[in-house]
C-alpha cells in the first residue's frame, strides 16, 4: 500500500510546482531540503562511524541534486507558462 501513496505524493508535488503558487511551493520544499542539509553537515562535523560516512556523503550529494532539480522544475514550468 505504501508504494501506491508515494507516487501520488510526487504527482501532488509536481502539480504544486507547476501551479500558480509554484514559488511558494518551491520555498516550502526547499526549506525541508535545507534543513536536511544542515542536519547532515552537523552529523559529518560531529563525526560518524567509518561505515556511515560514505552513506552520509551520498545523501548530501543527493540532497544537493534534489535542490537543483526543484529549482529547474519551477523555472522550466514557469517559462513554459509564460510562453
Amino acid at each position: 500500500m505504501e508504494a501506491v501513496k508515494e507516487p501520488l505524493l510526487l504527482l501532488e508535488i509536481e502539480k504544486e510546482l507547476a501551479g500558480p503558487d509554484a514559488h511558494d511551493a518551491l520555498v516550502r520544499y526547499d526549506a525541508v531540503l535545507v534543513a536536511l542539509g544542515r542536519r547532515l553537515e552537523a552529523a559529518l562535523k560531529a563525526g560518524l562511524p567509518p561505515d556511515e560516512f560514505p552513506k552520509a556523503e551520498a545523501l548530501m550529494d543527493a540532497n544537493t541534486i534534489a535542490r537543483k532539480i526543484l529549482r529547474l522544475t519551477v523555472r522550466v514550468d514557469g517559462e513554459a507558462r509564460k510562453a
